[in-house]
C-alpha cells in the first residue's frame, strides 16, 4: 500500500509543483527554498540534531516554550526546525532568530525523505500536533530515529480522512515511538486509527505553557500611545477571507455607540492586508496599514489593518476586547490563549473545532463569549467596552484557566529526556 501511495505522489508531483508556483503569485515565499521541498535542505549537520517539525504559525508558536526549554537543557545539541508554510518560517525566524536551523519539510516522497534525513542527521524527530506521513515514519524507523508526536490532537473529521486509507495510516501510526495527546478524546481517536495504548499518554495542551514576550509591557505601552492612549480598541485576530466583511459590519455598528472605537484587524495571512484594506474602503471606513502608522496614528482612523507578522500578541495587550478569527467562517477557529494571556477578554464565532477543548474550559469558567453573526459580535464588543469591571472579571477567569492547565511542557520534556539521554 505504501508503494502505491508513493507512486501516486510521484505522478502528482508536477501538479503539486505547479500549484506551489501558482501560490507564489500572491505569496512570494512559496517560490523560495523550493529545493528543500524535494529533500535538499538549506541546513545540514554532521552532529546529531534535535529535529522539530511545526507545520505553520500556530504549531510554531506552540513549540516556542519547548524549543527554549530544549536549548537550556541540551545546549550542545543543534536544533533544526522544519515547517510547511512561508508564514510559519517567518514566524519561527522572528521567535528564535539565528539560534536554530530552518528548512521546509520535504514532500513525502521516498527519495526526498531519504535525502532530507541524511542531510540533517536527526537523533530524534519531534512532530508537533498531527502530521502522519507514511514514508517519513518508515524511513525514521529504518534509521532507528524515534519519532515522537507531541501536543497531538485528532479531530473527528481528520480521523475520517485517515480511515479512508486505514492500513496505510495504521502502519504509519504504529511506527511512532510515542504519542503525547492533548486529551482523552484525542487518545481514543488515535486508538481507532491503530495506535496501541502503550504508545499514548495525555499531557494537555502545550499552548497553555506559552509565555508573553520579554518586551511585552514596553511594546504594549508604545503601541497604546501610538494608537491614541485611552482610545477604546478591539482586535479581530487571525481573520479569514469572507470573515472580514462581517467584522467590518460589526465595527460600523460599534461606531454608532462608540464613535471613537478603533478596530484592529489582523488577517491570518498578512499578504491579504491589501485585500482587507480595499474592503474597508468599500465599507466607507477610514483605515491605515500597520506598517504606515509611524509613531502616531490620526484619531479619525477607524480601522487599522495589520500587514506584518509578530505584532498580534502586543495588539491584544492594547485591546479591551479580542475577537478570534476563523470562527465566523468554516475554518475551525484559532487559538485564544495568546489573547487571554495578553489581557483581552475573548469572543469567538461558532466554528471553533480546532480548539474545542480550550474553548470548553474557557466557557465553563465564563471566560469567553460566543456569537453567531456581526450583530451579536457588535453587541458583545459594545457591552465589554462599556464595562471595565466586567472585562477584568472575565479576563481573570481566563487567566485562571490557563494556570490550571499548564504542565504539558514538563511532561513532554520528561519523555524527551528518556529518549535523548
Amino acid at each position: 500500500m505504501r508503494h502505491f501511495y508513493s507512486l501516486s505522489l510521484y505522478l502528482l508531483l508536477p501538479v503539486v509543483l505547479l500549484r506551489l508556483w501558482w501560490k507564489g503569485r500572491r505569496v512570494p515565499g512559496y517560490r523560495l527554498h523550493w529545493r528543500e521541498r524535494l529533500g535538499w535542505p538549506g541546513v545540514q549537520s554532521t552532529l546529531p540534531v534535535i529535529w522539530i517539525h511545526a507545520v505553520s504559525v500556530g504549531e510554531v508558536r506552540a513549540a516556542q516554550p519547548l524549543v527554549h526549554a530544549l536549548q537550556q537543557r541540551y545546549g550542545d545539541m543543534p536544533i533544526v526546525l522544519s515547517m510547511t508554510t512561508p508564514t510559519g518560517r517567518a514566524t519561527a525566524q522572528q521567535l528564535f532568530g539565528d539560534s536554530l536551523g530552518y528548512c521546509y519539510l520535504p514532500y513525502d516522497l521516498p527519495g526526498a525523505v531519504q535525502r532530507f534525513l541524511g542531510k540533517i542527521n536527526p537523533a530524534v524527530a519531534i512532530i508537533m500536533e498531527t502530521e502522519i506521513w507514511p514514508n517519513l515514519y518508515h524511513q525514521l524507523q529504518r534509521r532507528n530515529v524515534p519519532p515522537l508526536l507531541l501536543n497531538a490532537r485528532l479531530s473527528t473529521a481528520s480521523l475520517r480522512g485517515y480511515l479512508r486509507l486505514r492500513s496505510l495510516s495504521a502502519q504509519a501510526v504504529c511506527a511512532i515511538r510515542h504519542i503525547v495527546v492533548q486529551g482523552e478524546a484525542d487518545a481514543q481517536r488515535f486508538v481507532q486509527l491503530g495506535a496501541r495504548q502503550e504508545q499514548l499518554s495525555i499531557a494537555g495542551n502545550l499552548k497553555f505553557d506559552v509565555q508573553l514576550p520579554d518586551d511585552f509591557s514596553v511594546r504594549v505601552g508604545e503601541l497604546r500611545q501610538c494608537l491614541g492612549g485611552d482610545r477604546p480598541v478591539w482586535v479581530a485576530g487571525s481573520t479569514h477571507a469572507g470573515e472580514e466583511v462581517s467584522v467590518l459590519a460589526a465595527q460600523q455598528r460599534v461606531l454608532q455607540s462608540r464613535d471613537d472605537a478603533l478596530l484592529v484587524i489582523a488577517p491570518r495571512h498578512p499578504e491579504r492586508a491589501r485585500e482587507v484594506a480595499d474592503q474597508c474602503e468599500q465599507s466607507g471606513l477610514t483605515y491605515r496599514l500597520f506598517s504606515d502608522i509611524g509613531q502616531y496614528m490620526d484619531c479619525d482612523i477607524q480601522v487599522l489593518v495589520v500587514d506584518m507578522l509578530g505584532e498580534l500578541v502586543y495588539l491584544y495587550g492594547v485591546a479591551q476586547v479580542a475577537f478570534i478569527g476563523g470562527s465566523l467562517v468554516d475554518a475551525g477557529g484559532h487559538n485564544p490563549i495568546e489573547a487571554v494571556l495578553a489581557g483581552a477578554p475573548v469572543i469567538s464565532g461558532p466554528q471553533r473545532d480546532n480548539f474545542s477543548d480550550v474553548y470548553a474550559a474557557l466557557q465553563q469558567a465564563a471566560a469567553a463569549r460566543f456569537v453567531d453573526n456581526e450583530v451579536a459580535l457588535a453587541e458583545q464588543v459594545c457591552a465589554w467596552l462599556a464595562d471595565a469591571a466586567l472585562r477584568k472579571t472575565v479576563n481573570e477567569a481566563g487567566r485562571s484557566v490557563l494556570e490550571q492547565n499548564r504542565g504539558a511542557l514538563k511532561q513532554s520534556l520528561d519523555l524527551l529526556g528518556s529518549v535523548i539521554e
